[in-house]
């Protein structure tokens, strides 16, 4: 690989250092090359490998090909901004109550985050992936007038990221916890891993699912029958 080009890789490694890994395959050295990539027409070639987001776990990905130029900056760009994002955007009340409502559902804590703008940070979509089935992250942004009601009810002005942990109706203001390091993505993580599910909430398996585990069932019990 040319020093020019190993200067991109090392910058594109350094920027994005915790939000997305970069691995390398050596097609001629490491055998052949994992289905779940693809066909490989010629090197260097690059993909980048999503979590799916109806998927029941992380583990199933979507493969995206990179087409533009290998610079850095490029793809810095493109791999931010692939990156996926299961923040909710609070746009008034009647959201907000319908975040509540799903948050109590599934017995999930509730991570807020407050900005004066509509601009969420990275470190919120990668957490929002990291600990998905976790907690639930929220953006509730004051550029929303909206929301303004929302901010003045959790005595939050500007920036803030306040956690609740799972509640009935009337009782979250008892478990707030609010964040007070430094905002960056090794502190914030840490915040997260203290105050989320130590174990995923598993989706229900919907009833087309459910039918077909039941058949193998069905038809070992006729066969003992018979």
């Amino acid at each position: 690989m040319p020093c020019s080009s190993m200067y991109e890789w090392e910058e594109l490694a350094t920027k994005i250092k915790g939000f997305v890994k970069i691995a390398y395959w050596d097609t001629e050295k490491s055998g052949p090359v994992p289905a779940v990539l693809g066909e490989i027409r010629g090197t260097p070639t690059i993909k980048l490998l999503v979590p799916k987001r109806k998927a029941r776990t992380n583990k199933q990905k979507n493969v995206v090909d990179y087409n533009m130029e290998r610079k850095a900056d490029d793809m810095i760009q493109f791999a931010l901004d692939s990156m996926p994002s299961f923040v909710e955007r609070i746009s008034g009340p009647g959201d907000f109550e319908n975040f509540k409502k799903k948050a109590n559902k599934y017995g999930l804590p509730m991570m807020l985050v407050f900005s004066e703008n509509r601009i969420f940070m990275n470190e919120m979509k990668y957490l929002s992936t990291e600990f998905r089935r976790r907690a639930l992250v929220a953006h509730i942004s004051l550029s929303k007038k909206e929301n303004r009601n929302i901010f003045f009810e959790y005595g939050v002005r500007g920036q803030a990221l306040i956690t609740s942990a799972p509640h009935t109706d009337g009782e979250e203001k008892q478990n707030l916890v609010t964040f007070d390091g430094k905002w960056n993505l090794h502190r914030l993580r840490s915040f997260f891993a203290e105050h989320a599910l130590k174990t995923e909430v598993k989706p229900k398996p919907k009833p087309d699912e459910a039918k077909k585990e039941d058949v193998p069932q069905q038809k070992q019990k006729v066969k003992t029958e018979l």
